[in-house]
């Protein structure tokens, strides 16, 4: 009994390393997010708010798997134990793997644009450093940094996106089995 007790405050103690890591997570797309800008290149920015799409809905369904978590083990988003909780049925469960696959697909789009925007973004930064016009290349300096930060915003939420997305569907997924196996019991 005793090594079951430690098992399972094992369990729980990981549960909520992971919640911790996913809200660390959610916390550096959300400030990405607030300080990205579109550049006006309508092929880098189709990139960056395709990344940006996908970390919206990223930290969404984060959320939302902390709370359907916490109404599956009974728990008040306070930690509380409430037995009176409604807890989330399999079918919700499947539903949200569903949900969360769409985000797998929504990065995929987004990581698909990244080769082309790059380029289109090297090319605005050669064009502005070949431009003879002084006016002119100081607008194309301009445009062509505005691209980068654009590209760069996509190089540092992507991975975080890719963990995170990767995290939610192997819990999802954990706890979808979890239901069905103790309905074979």
């Amino acid at each position: 009994m005793a090594i079951a007790m430690c098992v399972i405050c094992a369990a729980k103690a990981q549960v909520k390393e992971q919640i911790q890591q996913s809200k660390d997570r959610s916390a550096k797309l959300s400030a990405l997010c607030e300080d990205y800008k579109a550049c006006g290149n309508a092929s880098i920015d189709g990139y960056g708010n395709d990344v940006k799409n996908a970390a919206i809905l990223a930290i969404a369904n984060s959320e939302q798997l902390e709370n359907m978590y916490k109404r599956q083990i009974g728990e008040t988003q306070d930690g509380v134990t409430d037995v009176t909780i409604k807890k989330p049925t399999l079918e919700e469960w499947i539903s949200f793997a569903t949900t969360v696959a769409g985000e797998g697909a929504s990065i995929k789009a987004a990581v698909d644009k990244a080769k082309n925007a790059g380029e289109e973004a090297k090319n605005m930064a050669q064009s502005a450093t070949a431009e003879k016009n002084p006016l002119k290349a100081a607008k194309a300096a301009k445009t062509a940094k505005a691209a980068t930060a654009v590209i760069e915003f996509g190089n540092i939420a992507t991975p975080i996106l890719l963990e995170e997305s990767a995290a939610q569907v192997k819990a999802v997924n954990e706890i979808i089995e979890t239901l069905k196996s103790g309905k074979n019991l």
